[in-house]
């Protein structure tokens, strides 16, 4: 399912509000498979992901009688994810990473094996280890905005800064990401 727009959501929240369970199971389908990876962008492991966001989800309904009409439940819903994601982090600190991640993260490098003549392939894989070595900040900004479709102010919720901050950081990332691609592009063609 594509990604609702803001009046979908606000009207869902309206009514989970109200203890409608067919605008909560509308809800969650339309936001689970983003939500999950933008969980697994923390934790690494799709399971603990998936995890996560079902009990985000859980947390939703207990408090469903205290959703705000005046702020964002998409943004709310990062930012519960957000936060027990970094929980778990803390919690499970020492365990190694699942072979389910590493299986999913080594993908990329086997399309770029098969298809060395993929261009198209070699720079998207070129930009997601740009991403990757953004600073965490400016990364967690870069990706809720271009990748989750959320605002400036909605990123401010999840991140727990003004929007000018999260301003800031997407335009460090923007600048550093164009850095990036002008030199592979004097690289390629010399």
């Amino acid at each position: 399912m594509n990604q609702p727009n803001d009046q979908q959501i606000e009207h869902w929240g309206r009514e989970i509000r109200k203890s409608d369970r067919k605008a909560f199971d509308s809800l969650f389908r339309a936001m689970y498979p983003r939500l999950v990876r933008f969980a697994a962008s923390y934790t690494r492991e799709k399971s603990s992901a998936a995890d996560i966001v079902q009990d985000t989800f859980v947390i939703l309904w207990q408090k469903r009688s205290q959703i705000d009409s005046n702020r964002s439940l998409r943004a709310f819903l990062y930012q519960i994810v957000r936060n027990r994601s970094l929980n778990y982090l803390r919690d499970h600190a020492n365990e190694t990473l699942s072979s389910e991640w590493d299986e999913l993260s080594s993908q990329p490098s086997h399309n770029l094996s098969e298809n060395p003549e993929d261009s198209s392939t070699i720079l998207s894989a070129r930009f997601r280890e740009w991403i990757s070595n953004l600073p965490e900040r400016q990364q967690e900004a870069f990706k809720l905005s271009r990748f989750e479709g959320l605002d400036h102010n909605e990123i401010a919720d999840v991140m727990n800064i003004s929007a000018k901050t999260v301003n800031n950081h997407i335009v460090a990332a923007l600048s550093k990401l164009k850095d990036q691609y002008y030199h592979y592009q004097n690289q390629s063609n010399p």
